[in-house]
């Protein structure tokens, strides 16, 4: 099976559209870092995360002393403006040999040059649509209401999305 590890705005967007119970649906291994689970300040979002934590659906790693000194490091080469939490879930997807789910487009240039596999959300869309989890027409509503709220998608390639659905 399949393991991802999660930036904190593929959360965001999913529970934000409603979409979070069914990503956990889908066949994949879900990880993210403790870095990531602290940046959730709003209560309901961390409440539903946490709710997969205890259920056993994510796995949150968390680092030692060692670790969080590779990670620094790692951000002090990056350059540009790279998180700590970017750092941390591309250090974890890097060393455990994963894919990194994420929609920023800094940390994913920086990953990919590292040879570390970078999906996003169009790939979650994808997935759900092709494992039944969500119609063509329901995937079409929540992208479109996603793109409603977050401006920096990827706004060609839905739109193929959406007019490879609308056809289906």
């Amino acid at each position: 099976m399949e393991i991802v590890v999660n930036d904190t705005n593929i959360f965001i967007d999913l529970y934000s559209i409603g979409l979070l119970e069914e990503f956990f649906e889908l066949p994949i291994t879900v990880h993210t870092v403790d870095f990531v689970i602290n940046e959730l300040k709003e209560p309901e979002q961390l409440k539903a995360i946490n709710e997969f934590i205890k259920n056993g659906k994510l796995k949150v790693q968390n680092f030692d002393t060692k670790e969080l000194i590779d990670i620094i490091d790692l951000q002090s080469r990056a350059g540009g403006n790279v998180s700590i939490t970017d750092c941390a879930v591309w250090h974890y997807a890097k060393i455990n040999n994963y894919a990194l789910l994420t929609g920023d487009g800094q940390l994913r240039k920086k990953a990919i040059e590292t040879n570390v596999t970078v999906k996003g959300i169009v790939y979650v869309f994808d997935y759900l649509v092709e494992t039944k989890i969500l119609s063509p027409q329901l995937a079409i509503t929540k992208i479109q209401n996603l793109m409603n709220i977050n401006a920096r998608l990827p706004k060609t390639v839905i739109q193929e999305r959406i007019e490879k659905w609308s056809n289906t």
